[in-house]
Formats: structure tokens, sequence, C-alpha cells
């Protein structure tokens, strides 16, 4: 017969050889997030049905996609950045301008109307021009995210992308504005593959 304190002794080493399934789970190798597209900025600039898809994806609720005069626009639903409620409300725009194929600019900018709320509005502009930079994969996050917050004027190039920040008056405000355009192609240089 097994004595209690052999059984019980027994009990706490086969508990001990389980771990909680939060334990288990949390010693996992994570899966690290696959943007939506590889190749970077060539590629959404390069396929703009696609990139438009994308966007709308992530609940910008872009227009169609359509000519108008010389080049293909769509312009997403203006967004407020605070309660809209309060009145004036500071609201965000995206305005993307292309070809049929391809796209040569991708436009956000913030409409700062309420200075009282404009700490807050551009955080949250910040965050809604990174959503789609962080999902697609893109670099310049930090350097567009800093030039939001301090609203410093800022330009450069990023792989397949040049970038500029700057800001405008408008009524009763000013306006900042974020510009990610095609870089314009080198002399001597050509988007076609060369001929071995």
């Amino acid at each position: 017969m097994i004595r209690p304190a052999v059984l019980l002794a027994l009990v706490a080493t086969l508990a001990g050889c389980g771990q909680p399934a939060a334990d288990k789970a949390a010693e996992r190798p994570r899966a690290s997030p696959t943007p939506f597209v590889t190749g970077g900025w060539a590629t959404v600039l390069g396929d703009a049905p696609k990139t438009i898809d994308l966007l709308n994806g992530m609940g910008f609720r872009l227009s169609p996609y359509e000519q108008a005069g010389g080049a293909f626009i769509a312009n997403a639903m203006p967004t407020p950045m605070a309660d809209p409620s309060i009145k004036p409300v500071n609201t965000a725009n995206l305005y993307v301008r292309g070809d049929a194929k391809r796209m040569d600019r991708l436009q956000f900018t913030l409409d700062i109307v309420n200075l009282d709320s404009s700490p807050f509005a551009k955080d949250q502009f910040a965050r809604w021009v990174d959503r789609p930079l962080a999902s697609l994969g893109l670099p310049g996050r930090d350097e567009v995210k800093r030039g939001i917050l301090t609203e410093s004027p800022a330009k450069g190039s990023l792989s397949g992308v040049d970038y500029q920040i700057t800001r405008e008056k408008i009524d009763g405000g000013r306006r900042l504005i974020v510009d990610f355009t095609r870089p314009a192609p080198q002399a001597g240089s050509s988007s076609e593959p060369r001929k071995q």
C-alpha cells in the first residue's frame, strides 16, 4: 500500500512537469507581421488599382480611381481627427494621382482648424498616415511621424519614393501636407530593362 506522503509527493512531481497553457503559448515562436506587398514603394506606386484596394481595405474609403483631366485620381472620405461633435473639426484627407496603371503621388493632409485639439489631431494623423506604411512594409515611418508631430518642413528620398512635409495657411488655421511622389527619372536613365 502506498503511503499518503509518498502519494502526495508523486502528485506534486507530476504537477510540476506540466506548464500552464499560457506559458507554453508564450514560448512558441511568434510570426512576424508580413506586409501585404513586397517590393516596397516601387510596388505600391507601380500598381495603382491594387494599392487602392489595399487602402480601402484599411478603411480609407477612396472614391473610384477615375480619369479627371489629364490624370487618374481618387480622394478618400474626409476623416475627423477628433470628436466630430466638437466644432470646428480637424480633418484628414488622402489624395491619390497617377495614370491608369501607376501612381505618381499619395498626398495626406491634415486641416488644423481647432487649435485647442491640434496636439491630439496631429497624433491621430500620424497614426492614420502610419497605418498603410506599416501594413505595406514601407520605409520612412519614423521620418514622417517626426515631421507630423513637430510640424517641421522636411524632404528626402527613400527607396522608390520622394517625400516632403510642408505647411500652408488655410481659412481658420493651417494645413499639414505629407506628400509621397514617384522619383523623377534621372538623366540618361530609362525604365526599360537593359538589353544584354
